[in-house]
């Protein structure tokens, strides 16, 4: 009887064991994971870069947001709407007609397409350039583009003052991260215009700063002396 109970107190000594032994090593894997994940956050945040890229134009329309790229190199990546990816179609997505690449990419769509979020007259998008066409890879530029149709209390709007009619009073571009997981709340380099169309031009950007044209459309460079000042 003895010999029973001493092998039937081991087999539970032996079991106890074992289960403390995979609870311990299930809860050293667990921090592992932990310490893997918020390295791998830490260390690949993409940031949005705008290295490479001569001028991103937006022009907005009565009912539409056109978008013009012009790269510094012919360019072989793809250009869509944020969410647009996976769909892969025309007119949110657009890739170089050539495997060349192009120096040049347009797109043009609609205020109620390609998920563009309307908050009253004020329409937003954010159009990703990712060099690389299946994977976000640091170096790709990611740009918030307004188009603001609200009126000044000022203006007198009259009844005929139709969707085909009107124009916008405000555009903006503003710098941002191609990654959808990355944080909004940071500051990034913008220009914006009191007409319908803008322009972002990297030599002319500034880190965490905002550019206001007023109704002119394009940027002028101060000469060297005050840009040497300046800096």
């Amino acid at each position: 009887m003895s010999g029973l109970m001493n092998g039937f107190l081991l087999l539970f000594a032996c079991n106890l064991l074992s289960a403390v032994h995979v609870s311990a090593n299930k809860q050293q894997k667990n921090q592992n994971q932990e310490i893997w994940e918020q390295d791998l956050s830490d260390t690949f945040k993409i940031e949005g870069s705008d290295q490479g890229i001569q001028k991103v134009n937006l022009k907005c329309g009565a009912d539409s947001m056109n978008v013009v790229l012009e790269t510094e190199k012919p360019f072989t990546g793809v250009m869509y709407t944020r969410g647009s990816f996976y769909k892969q179609s025309a007119p949110c997505f657009m890739k170089p007609t050539s495997s060349q690449g192009s120096r040049t990419m347009e797109m043009n769509f609609q205020l109620d397409q390609c998920q563009t979020i309307r908050d009253g007259d004020l329409y937003t998008n954010i159009v990703v350039i990712q060099n690389d066409p299946e994977l976000i890879t640091p170096g790709d530029s990611a740009f918030s583009l307004e188009c603001d149709f609200r009126q000044p209390r000022s203006l007198d709007v009259e009844a005929s003052m139709q969707a085909r009619d009107r124009v916008a009073t405000g555009s903006k571009i503003t710098l941002t991260s191609p990654d959808p997981a990355a944080p909004t709340e940071h500051l990034h380099n913008s220009v914006v215009s009191n007409s319908d169309s803008v322009a972002y031009i990297p030599k002319f950007s500034r880190p965490n700063r905002t550019i206001h044209l007023g109704s002119v459309e394009e940027v002028t460079l101060p000469s060297s002396s005050q840009a040497r000042d300046e800096l």
